[in-house]
């Protein structure tokens, strides 16, 4: 996996998906934006030519156990406690101005951005944080369960490297760690004793794109970083941080068609550097630039506030993996599809309006129900406004997870169109009233699947032999009728499966028939 970080068209956000053979559903991501120090790591030793490996728990491993316990938690009032004592409101802002926001391009950078200052001093502030973990770890509980074995895998793999004849070796990890990261400080054979017998599971990695949105610890999915889009502007920005970011939010207002001139970009970067001189800092912070936004744009309303946080503070932008990327037959047809039809795969929403006498948006239509069919709502049906029969409307909106749904259906065919054939079949099987049927059969008819039909059409007649509600008879008319109409304005005519014509139109007088003799003793009720 780590050879494709070297790769050009590698474009961060992406994320590490590892998922277990038998059981996709098992499944863990572990996500890298341009900011993240694994990533601007693992990119320099690929392009460098340096060895790298992974230093935590394998997948199989993580995958095989049961998840972290309530015990990695027990770190964060500790780091809370040290920010506090520092003059900050949390660990994350304390952190942003200690090594974050800094001057002059760090040595270990390589590619821009910004960091601490050059020469040996950059390793002054590893010097602080490890000596800062080192007493807040001495005051805390001590790691056990996962988390001591995380500590004891990366210290055996630090003595692996030591063995091997490397004689520098830097280990990029949470700050957290740090101290545990002393192989002269543990026993070796006490470390061996936490590693054994660990469960292994056979497990698939591949590399995913993500999103800046699932970074954000508010998605629930995400990698613990609140604020992924100022980070990445802070990383690329060489100097003049305030003002580069201010800029952005006038091009971003501007574009709302809201209030935001050049003196007022010029005001709010005057204000943020003030604030950060009052409070001590060397750099104004993500603190400093919303109470700045706050006073200069955000005077006659919150809109502008809440358009700098989702679009800029966390902002919604969409990585990209290379096409060699190994995945799953389903996963690449789908790829396919998508640049065929020339689908933009984005993660905002994307609201697209299908005339279904065209073939590229009757192809498009059929790819959306048919991925619906499959558990992977990309595409989803809103209203066409009335425009006749032959329009659609759908909302598109990407989301990482899609890809371990399409690992999971994989087990159901290579492509989707077999994929969705497989599931439907199973869904016709598994049906327990006519209602469901009956939707199906409307499912099958809109995603073009005849090879479904014969099954779910007996499954449909079986079931209302059994003695169906007459309502139910009633509501499995219309799309029955549907399906057995010639020359509909998807022109496909006549279903057909297994070469042979699929006649519905048999199945709907059966049901009419029904229907007619039980309504009236259905209407004695009423």
């Amino acid at each position: 996996m780590l050879p494709f970080l070297a790769q050009a068209d590698m474009t961060p956000p992406v994320a590490l998906l590892g998922y277990v053979n038998d059981d996709p559903a098992r499944a863990a991501f572990w996500p890298f934006a341009v900011f993240s120090p694994e990533f601007v790591a693992l990119r320099w030793a690929a392009r460098a030519g340096a060895a790298a490996r992974f230093v935590d728990l394998p997948a199989g491993v993580v995958l095989a156990g049961e998840r972290d316990g309530p015990e990695d938690e027990l770190r964060d009032d500790p780091l809370g406690v040290l920010a506090q004592a520092a003059g900050f409101a949390d660990f994350e802002r304390w952190w942003e101005s200690l090594v974050e926001a800094r001057l002059s391009p760090s040595p270990l950078v390589g590619e821009g951005g910004v960091g601490g200052p050059p020469g040996e001093a950059a390793f002054d502030v590893f010097a602080a944080v490890n000596e800062a973990m080192r007493a807040v770890r001495a005051d805390a509980l001590g790691p056990v369960g996962r988390e001591a074995q995380r500590e004891a895998f990366m210290r055996q793999g630090i003595r692996a490297a030591l063995k091997e004849g490397f004689a520098r070796v830097a280990v990029v990890c949470g700050a957290w760690h740090a101290p545990a990261l002393d192989v002269t400080a543990f026993p070796v054979k006490a470390d061996a004793a936490l590693l054994k017998g660990l469960p292994k599971a056979k497990v698939t990695l591949t590399w995913v794109p993500w999103t800046h949105g699932r970074l954000s610890v508010a998605s629930g999915y995400g990698a613990g970083v609140r604020s992924p889009g100022y980070y990445e502007h802070l990383f690329t920005s060489r100097g003049a941080v305030a003002e580069r970011w201010f800029a952005r939010v006038a091009r971003l207002l501007r574009a709302e068609r809201l209030e935001a001139s050049s003196a007022s970009v010029i005001e709010a970067t005057r204000l943020a550097n003030a604030l950060a001189a009052l409070r001590g800092r060397a750099l104004p912070g993500l603190e400093e630039l919303n109470e700045a936004a706050l006073s200069v744009f955000g005077w006659d309303g919150d809109l502008p506030l809440r358009l700098i946080e989702e679009r800029l503070v966390v902002g919604e932008a969409l990585g990209a993996v290379p096409d060699g990327v190994p995945t799953v037959p389903l996963a690449r047809d789908v790829a396919r599809q998508q640049k065929s039809l020339r689908l933009k795969v984005l993660p905002e929403k994307l609201d697209l309006e299908l005339d279904l006498r065209s073939d590229n948006d009757l192809a498009r239509s059929v790819l959306f129900h048919r991925l619906n069919l499959l558990g992977v709502p990309w595409a989803k049906p809103r209203g066409s406004g009335g425009l006749g029969t032959f329009r659609e409307g759908w909302q598109l909106r990407w989301r990482p997870e899609f890809s371990v749904r399409l690992v999971e259906a994989s087990r159901l065919g290579q492509t989707v169109r077999d994929a969705a054939t497989a599931s439907a079949l199973e869904s016709a099987r598994g049906a327990g009233t006519l209602a469901e049927l009956t939707g199906l059969l409307e499912v099958l008819r809109l995603a073009d699947l005849p090879g479904a039909l014969p099954v779910t059409l007996a499954a449909l007649d079986e079931r209302s032999a059994l003695g169906a509600d007459v309502p139910d008879v009633l509501r499995a008319l219309p799309p029955l009728a549907r399906l057995a109409r010639y020359g509909d304005v998807r022109g496909r005519g006549p279903a057909v499966a297994g070469g042979e014509e699929v006649a519905p139109l048999e199945t709907f007088r059966a049901l009419l028939t029904r229907a007619a003799v039980g309504l009236p003793l259905a209407g004695v009720g009423l």
